[in-house]
């Protein structure tokens, strides 16, 4: 006899592992994402509060993410929503330029270049690990075109963060629900909820 409420739906969001490296190739550490949407313009993944980040002794994230890689791009920004659902800040990696996985691939991988950028939507910044990049540029020899790029889009997304422009600009600023890992997405609830928060969804 079937039974009901025990088993998650078989058309819930695709589950990934990332992979976050630095330049050597070393590994900072893994944790898991859920894949909301994916264009060719920018790849939208669920972090449910709860998730475990496997570094060192690892750790529990105690807010909801939404995280946000822009193919070819230097950069990646994860959006920190608080218990109410309120986009508190966006904390901003500095990136090797990066490639999305193969369709069906489940594994992530991304290229973390040290500099960080703290974006709120007062447009307050700040910058952070400038001596851990400099030191990393010494460490692991970034190329000099390395250096550039990895100055210049910090630059230009801090200029961004100010105005709330650019890839800020496509943020949603506060969540509809917080079970986003655990909805069908072939309903109505799905595409609502993707139309509530402003993302594109995939083509199907």
């Amino acid at each position: 006899m079937p039974t009901h409420g025990h088993h998650r739906a078989a058309n819930t969001p695709q589950r990934v592992q990332i992979y976050k490296r630095k330049y050597d190739g070393s590994l900072w550490g893994t944790f898991s994402m859920y894949v909301l949407s994916a264009t060719p313009e920018r790849v939208v993944y669920w972090q449910p509060r709860g998730t475990r980040i496997n570094r060192h002794s690892g750790w529990t994230m105690r807010n909801d993410h939404i995280r946000f890689f822009y193919p070819g791009r230097w950069y990646a920004i994860a959006a920190n929503y608080k218990t109410e659902g309120l986009l508190h800040h966006c904390y901003c990696d500095i990136i090797a330029p990066w490639q999305p996985p193969a369709p069906g691939d489940t594994n992530v991988s991304f290229i973390d270049l040290e500099l960080d950028l703290h974006a709120e939507p007062n447009g307050r910044i700040a910058i952070h690990d400038e001596d851990e990049f400099d030191q990393a540029v010494i460490d692991m020899h970034y190329p000099p075109d390395i250096q550039r790029e990895a100055q210049a889009t910090l630059d230009a997304l801090a200029a961004a963060a100010r105005k709330w422009e650019g890839p800020f600009a496509g943020i949603p600023l506060q969540l509809s629900r917080y079970d986003l890992h655990l909805i069908d997405t072939t309903t109505p609830a799905w595409r609502e909820m993707l139309a509530s928060l402003g993302i594109d969804a995939p083509a199907p």
